[in-house]
């Protein structure tokens, strides 16, 4: 009786290993889907470089990080830095943050002064089983953009009022390829 238990359970195993992985990929996909995320409806943790007599237009970048089939990214870490209102690099303007359990992040910053170019803020992601990820989030309204950086992907920022100070507000989706 036990040898046809152990018959049956490599049987089982060696079978399911045939079985063709993107059978496995879209009942996954189908089980993430229809997963409910605790707390779906609160908003990520704002880290915030900006301090109090910071020059500059204070901002705030949103995005969202997914894999390539669209999966939202927990636990991401994205390492940041930028110059400040003025064009300065100072260690006040750099940081790493992680994404929640949606794949969410924000940041609050100034919108940083031109260093050698267009205005910028440097992005990168390495994570285990993606890709090296580097690129700079980009303003639409410098005047230096096309200059430097030709037809890139820019960020609107759009102007709000909130306890009656002005914010710039955008959003930078990023996308991860698997290794």
């Amino acid at each position: 009786m036990c040898k046809h238990a152990i018959r049956l359970a490599v049987f089982i195993a060696t079978t399911a290993l045939a079985i063709p992985q993107s059978v496995f990929a879209s009942d996954l996909i189908i089980a993430q889907a229809s997963t409910s995320i605790p707390d779906a409806g609160k908003k990520s943790k704002l880290i915030d470089l900006w301090q109090p007599g910071d020059p500059g237009q204070r901002m705030n970048i949103r995005g969202r990080v997914t894999s390539i089939d669209g999966t939202p990214l927990g636990g991401i870490r994205i390492s940041l830095r930028q110059a400040d209102g003025q064009g300065d690099y100072t260690e006040n303007y750099r940081t790493t943050i992680e994404t929640d359990a949606r794949g969410l992040y924000q940041f609050g910053s100034v919108v940083p002064g031109n260093y050698m170019g267009a205005r910028h803020v440097h992005l990168t992601v390495y994570q285990e089983g993606f890709e090296y990820f580097d690129t700079s989030i980009l303003f639409k309204d410098d005047p230096n953009l096309q200059e430097h950086y030709g037809d890139g992907t820019a960020v609107f920022l759009e102007e709000s009022t909130v306890k009656g100070e002005t914010i710039l507000f955008g959003r930078f989706d990023i996308v991860l390829t698997p290794q």
